[in-house]
């Protein structure tokens, strides 16, 4: 076990173990010299990227990373629950709006993968290999993914509302993780699926579904307390504001842009 792994490592529950094949390709992309450091260089602060450095800042790379986090999952509630966090492990970035893979104890201690999103949650598999062949598949934003049923061409396609990759600009158009790629074929004989679904990963549902099956997203909304008068008047307030914008699908970006200057004219 190499310096992320064990950072990393530091970072989990009692009770939270990183899988021996996560350990090893984790091992591996930090000898290709894909450990990055970010400010004091802390157990949190250490990142594993799963792209050459050359590809760091190219806008069709995947947004997945690996790395831990010492923010408790419950530390936004309005009464933080150690028994929740207790069972909660963060291990890497999915989607530049938040999204996160985590490791999860369900009741019998058994270990999932599963997805944190921005406004989605869902048990991603139990299988450490599954995990890493669906974070290796290139999807832009795996952990932002609406439907699993399309490929991450077409995930990036509809990311930026194109019909072909000939309309994207070069610094745009998707690259796939092919040296991660190849070395899951390599050591562990893995191919590429065509979609996440291929996987057996279901789409993910939204937080608060009361039609969900799902283990992870049925246990997070049983033990979520019940909002706050005053974080329901905040939420009304955000809302009735959102309301006001009138924003639309066919708005463009500017478009959007401009209407949400409006509130700071408005505030001024």
């Amino acid at each position: 076990m190499k310096t992320f792994a064990k950072k990393l490592t530091s970072l989990m529950p009692a009770g939270v173990t990183l899988p021996s094949d996560l350990v090893e390709v984790f091992d591996w992309l930090e000898d290709q010299g894909w450990l990055h450091l970010r400010k004091t260089g802390a157990p949190e602060d250490h990142w594993l990227s799963i792209y050459p450095p050359e590809f760091l800042n190219h806008l069709g790379t995947s947004h997945v990373t690996f790395g831990g986090t010492t923010v408790p999952y419950t530390n936004h509630w309005s009464a933080p629950d150690t028994a929740v966090d207790n069972r909660i492990a963060e291990i890497g970035v999915t989607s530049g709006d938040g999204g996160r893979v985590a490791i999860w104890l369900d009741e019998m201690g058994k270990q999932h993968f599963v997805h944190i999103g921005h406004d989605s949650l869902r048990v991603i598999t139990d299988d450490p290999l599954v995990l890493l062949q669906f974070l290796a598949m290139g999807y832009l934003e795996a952990g932002a993914l609406e439907q699993t049923d399309i490929t991450p061409l077409q995930a990036a396609l509809d990311y930026h509302g194109v019909g072909a990759i000939t309309d994207l600009d070069p610094s745009e158009q998707p690259v796939a993780p092919i040296a991660l790629q190849e070395f899951l074929k390599q050591r562990f004989d893995l191919d590429m699926p065509t979609t996440a679904r291929e996987l057996g990963i279901s789409n993910f549902p939204e937080y608060h579904d009361t039609e969900t099956n799902d283990p992870f997203a049925k246990w997070i909304s049983s033990a979520t307390p019940e909002p706050s008068e005053e974080e329901l008047a905040y939420e009304l307030e955000l809302m009735r504001t959102v309301e006001s914008l009138d924003l639309n699908d066919t708005d463009s970006s500017e478009t959007i842009m401009d209407k949400i200057g409006t509130l700071f004219e408005t505030k001024n």
